[in-house]
């Protein structure tokens, strides 16, 4: 009667992991209890990281008590292979956080770029550059570095940036 019982539970716990785990699969991140913990990565107490632990926990402690251990046993059984499997999915899920690419352009990407002015810099004055950072063609305003005119069309290179607003130094002018 007590093994029986133990199997149940050790196998409820896997269902219910697996379930977690399959609602996951298809609703994805809208189902986080606790977002606000895994700022700015995967986290270990994410509903799919505890999935991940009851699964094998459940299934482990089953699989244990099938061959006749004790409920103890098959607890430290189910234990380890709950950490070492959620702690392979963390692994695996940083791997593949780290390996995403991002296509916003910061202003700090820009720096060293060359691109063209769209629209002309008055002396003491901002204008306005388009150039290429990310494969997408960005405009941003400028301030030249000598503080003189510069006329629109000018070709430009981004030397360094104040706020928003990028320095800039002339390469060549449009004939």
């Amino acid at each position: 009667m007590i093994g029986e019982t133990t199997m149940l539970v050790f196998l409820s716990l896997a269902g219910i992991g697996l379930l977690f785990l399959l609602i996951s699969a298809f609703v994805g991140d809208h189902i986080e209890v606790h977002p606000e913990i895994e700022v700015g990565g995967i986290g270990f107490l994410s509903v799919r990281a505890v999935a991940v632990f009851l699964t094998a926990f459940g299934t482990i402690g089953a699989i244990a008590r099938w061959y006749g251990k004790g409920a103890l046993a098959c607890s430290v059984w189910g234990l380890l292979s709950g950490v070492v499997l959620s702690l392979i999915y963390f692994l695996i899920m940083g791997l593949v956080k780290s390996q995403e690419a991002s296509s916003l352009v910061d202003e700090a990407d820009l720096v060293g770029c060359t691109g063209r002015l769209t629209v002309g810099i008055p002396a003491g004055g901002l204008g306005e550059v388009s150039c290429t950072s990310k494969a997408q063609t960005v405009r941003r305003l400028v301030r030249v570095a000598h503080g003189g005119a510069v006329p629109e069309g000018t070709i430009v290179r981004i030397q360094d940036m104040q706020g928003d607003v990028l320095i800039v130094e002339e390469l060549e002018t449009e004939s």
